[in-house]
């Protein structure tokens, strides 16, 4: 089950029982929109993301989606996490490609009782002719734990479950 207490979601076990409520959630804050861009007429909802004592704040730009369609995205994206999807996509700011040129996301993997997030910029130009922002899951490269160099890749960790 997925639980919405705005403006922040938060996530319950399947038998509705609190399960470590307190170490993730992603939402809006109570705050006004920013206009954070060059063009004055687009405004950003700021945002927090909580992985257990680490907060991560965020800027959604609201030229192509409303604060309701990001919070629908992230709820289906969960959803599909604890119905035993292996990783979900959680997009935090997505703008038209006509004027911009990457995707805000936080990839979330499934490590047993815990998730891993990272903060990640998706680049239109390496993206499919065909890509669909409601299929962005499926363009999520598997949880990587050392890059190209052989340095360990840093996830923040949370236990959900």
């Amino acid at each position: 089950m997925i639980a919405v207490n705005c403006p922040v979601i938060r996530y319950l076990s399947s038998n509705g029982a609190r399960a470590k409520t307190s170490m993730f959630s992603i939402g809006f804050a109570d705050e006004p929109a920013e206009y954070p861009y060059d063009d004055v007429t687009i405004p950003a909802a700021p945002g927090l993301l909580v992985m257990g004592k680490t907060f991560e704040g965020f800027s959604a730009n609201l030229a192509l989606w409303d604060k309701k369609t990001y919070e629908a995205h992230w709820l289906r994206e969960l959803k599909s996490l604890f119905d035993g999807a292996s990783k979900a996509t959680l997009i935090v700011s997505y703008d038209d490609p006509k004027f911009s040129y990457k995707i805000e996301i936080w990839p979330v993997y499934r490590d047993g009782d815990l998730i891993r997030l990272q903060n990640r910029l998706l680049f239109y130009e390496c993206l499919p002719a065909n890509f669909s922002v409601t299929e962005i899951s499926s363009y999520l490269q598997d949880r990587q734990t050392m890059n190209e160099d052989g340095q360990k890749v840093f996830l923040h960790r949370c236990g959900v479950i």
